[in-house]
């Protein structure tokens, strides 16, 4: 049984009481190829909580690439027919929403505490002091908090303690990763959201929630890197002790592959993207080149197709998922952690779904690969079960852990966890 510790706590969660019913959540994720929208509701047993989708929605994402909003009328009327279906299915009305951020509008920085245990027995006011001395490092500038996280504990030089608390020391350090987003960015979407007559509650970075709907609690506990390759963007995760010590969200995604397929055959757009749905792999085979199809031209207006084989098709793809990969590589060894992603890594997004997509990753990245899908949510049907919709069911889970915060906040308990949490948002919490 994995032991729970206060590193697998969030500490910034917005404290606002802003859920339309006790037990109703809704999470939009906004990507470039898709706006996937959940209602769900939350089932209680015995003492968990477990979200249940209620309603889904799905649109062809406009006004967006790569994370960039390029027309707000656009991506305003995606958002709206996403959760109207998601609305329609429920059979209610949402008020509420958590929304998601990718690409390079996302920073993190770790930053480092550190005190002098006087008293030689480390108390809780020693790791609400340990904390704050990491925050007042963070430079707020031009940067929107989404999640505050205890990296480790560090006790007299020793690493990766979960709760120093009662511990005999002579110094107490911690490391905190924060993650941020572009508030410019994060300001224009809530503008859109608003003006769907939607209200935006939380924001939530796209490498840590799209993890907490697929990983396993012994997969954070051991070690783990996970990779959300998305169609503008490509998220990245690393997880150690519980706790997620790396997150980083790229600018290249499976959009490219796409776009190349559609420029060397100059086919539109579309049609390139469902030649690579149908045909596209990232492996060769030994029939490839006997297999042939066609596609139309662009701008032909007869009939004309061009011809080609499965072969082809793969020698424009390989490329460019070998460079999404390499990118993802590089960002693995500057964290420090690239022993870990030896050892497990955790492919998921729309990108992971491309046929040979686990061969092809476990060479390049010289590590062991898996698909990633969500797990732990109810009502996930064939539909909505894919690892393109990680993500969105991440934001549910997570917005489960905002709303325990919000309770405890609400009852005031001044235990451990609680202390954490109000020093980190300061005194109005």
């Amino acid at each position: 049984m994995v032991k729970n510790n206060i590193n697998q706590h969030d500490f910034f969660i917005n404290s606002e009481v802003s859920y339309q019913s006790d037990n109703i959540i809704t999470a939009i994720d906004i990507g470039s190829d898709k706006i996937i929208c959940f209602i769900a509701k939350i089932d209680k047993i015995l003492d968990k909580e477990k979200p249940r989708i209620v309603g889904f929605g799905h649109s062809q994402s406009k006004g967006i690439r790569n994370g960039a909003i390029t027309n707000i009328t656009e991506l305003e009327k995606s958002i709206r027919r996403a959760v109207d279906q998601a609305e329609n299915l429920a059979g209610f009305e949402v008020k509420n929403v958590s929304v998601n951020i990718s690409g390079n509008y996302i920073g993190t920085e770790r930053l480092f505490g550190e005190l002098s245990v006087d008293s030689g027995i480390i108390n809780h006011d020693h790791i609400v002091e340990v904390i704050d001395d990491a925050k007042k490092k963070f430079n707020s500038k031009n940067k929107k908090i989404l999640h505050v996280i205890p990296s480790h504990f560090i006790v007299d030089n020793i690493k990766n303690i979960s709760n120093p608390s009662g511990m005999s020391a002579n110094k107490l350090a911690v490391k905190l990763l924060f993650i941020y987003g572009k508030p410019n960015h994060i300001n224009n979407l809530e503008t859109i959201i608003n003006n769907c007559f939607l209200k935006v509650i939380s924001f939530t970075a796209k490498p840590y929630v799209s993890a907490l709907s697929i990983l396993t609690n012994e997969e954070k506990e051991s070690g783990v890197v996970c990779i959300d390759i998305g169609s503008g963007s490509t998220s990245i995760s690393i997880f150690i002790d519980g706790s997620i010590v790396f997150a980083k969200s790229i600018n290249i995604g499976a959009w490219y592959i796409s776009s190349d397929i559609s420029k060397v055959l100059s086919t539109p757009f579309d049609q390139a993207e469902a030649i690579k749905t149908f045909y596209g792999s990232a492996l060769r085979g030994p029939n490839d080149g006997e297999e042939i199809f066609s596609t139309p031209l662009m701008g032909s207006d007869s009939d004309e197709r061009l011809s080609l084989s499965k072969s082809r098709l793969i020698s424009i793809i390989q490329p460019r998922f070998y460079e999404i990969l390499m990118h993802a590589k590089k960002y693995i060894e500057q964290s420090g952690y690239n022993d870990i992603a030896k050892r497990n890594t955790v492919i998921t997004g729309g990108g992971s779904e491309l046929i040979g997509s686990v061969e092809f990753s476990e060479r390049t990245l010289e590590s062991r690969v898996h698909i990633g899908k969500p797990r732990n949510i109810n009502g996930l049907n064939e539909q909505i079960s894919g690892p393109v919709f990680s993500s969105c069911a991440g934001m549910l889970i997570h917005s489960i852990l905002s709303k325990k915060k919000e309770i405890n906040a609400q009852s005031k308990q001044q235990n451990f966890a609680y202390k954490l949490i109000q020093k980190i948002m300061g005194s109005g919490f």
